[in-house]
């Protein structure tokens, strides 16, 4: 390739430029592997790559650049995309291993009260029915040997006085009369 002395003039410009640039760059980041090294004629301004180690001929400049220029800053960042359309519904999962079986619960109360009937001695004035221990009178009556009736019949204490009112009663108690001889026995419904 022959140019005129003017236009090698300007080729030796750019190309020094370019190997300013390129020595530059090559000692900030300490690495010659990426330099193009060539061989420039002075006179027709020929320019022939060689080795980096490569001694020029007489008329000749060695001048240098890099395959790749120094990295340019980050760009501003670019605007938010748009949200991307939801995905398809996923399968069912399998499902799950049964638990193991809970502890069996403790034994509940019984249900209901159970009551029973307790029988007073008979007399001839007062018969009271005592119930057991921890039970208590729900209910009573009486029975007489002929058809006169008691003048009284009530839930007691044990000694066949009034239970106050509102309290549980412990006993049942029956009167009689005492103008005759009949004998009445009284009976109590008893339960807790």
């Amino acid at each position: 390739m022959l140019i005129g002395k003017r236009n090698l003039l300007v080729v030796l410009t750019i190309i020094t430029a370019l190997a300013i640039g390129g020595a530059s760059a090559v000692l900030a980041n300490g690495n010659s592997g990426n330099v193009i090294y060539a061989c420039v004629n002075n006179s027709s301004g020929e320019v022939k790559i060689v080795a980096a180690d490569t001694v020029c001929r007489e008329n000749s400049t060695l001048v240098h650049w890099n395959q790749e220029g120094t990295p340019g800053t980050d760009g501003a960042q670019g605007p938010a995309g748009d949200d991307g359309a939801d995905g398809a519904q996923g399968s069912a999962g399998d499902d799950g291993a049964d638990g193991a079986d809970g502890a069996d619960g403790a034994q509940g109360p019984a249900s209901g009260a159970v009551s029973q009937v307790v029988t007073g001695s008979s007399s001839a004035f007062l018969s009271t029915a005592v119930c057991p221990a921890g039970t208590f009178a729900i209910g009573g009556g009486f029975f007489m040997t002929n058809d006169n009736p008691p003048f009284a019949s009530y839930p007691s204490t044990a000694i066949g006085g009034t239970a106050p009112a509102g309290a549980p009663a412990p006993a049942w108690s029956v009167i009689k009369a005492t103008t005759n001889t009949d004998t009445v026995t009284a009976y109590a419904i008893c339960a807790p």
